[in-house]
């Protein structure tokens, strides 16, 4: 999952994903973590990627202990 945002990020940075295209795989990527399908990342959930699990303390901006999916759009832009 880890080379997925790292390549989601990289081709938006060089202009080869549109805008359309990075929300369908920001989106597919969260649905894909999100095991329990209930709209948020819990830590074991976030733990799936090491870069989401070494920064979580800082993604979870509202401090619910919960990954929600604008917090994670914010943290992939």
């Amino acid at each position: 999952m880890n080379k997925r945002i790292l390549v989601i990020s990289s081709l938006l940075a060089l202009g080869f994903l549109g805008a359309n295209a990075h929300a369908m795989d920001v989106h597919a990527t969260f649905n894909e973590l999100d095991k329990d399908s209930n709209g948020t990342l819990s830590e074991a959930e976030a733990g799936e990627d090491a870069v989401l699990h070494e920064n979580f303390l800082q993604i979870d901006t509202n401090q619910d202990g919960q990954l929600s999916l604008d917090e994670f759009k914010k943290f992939i832009q």
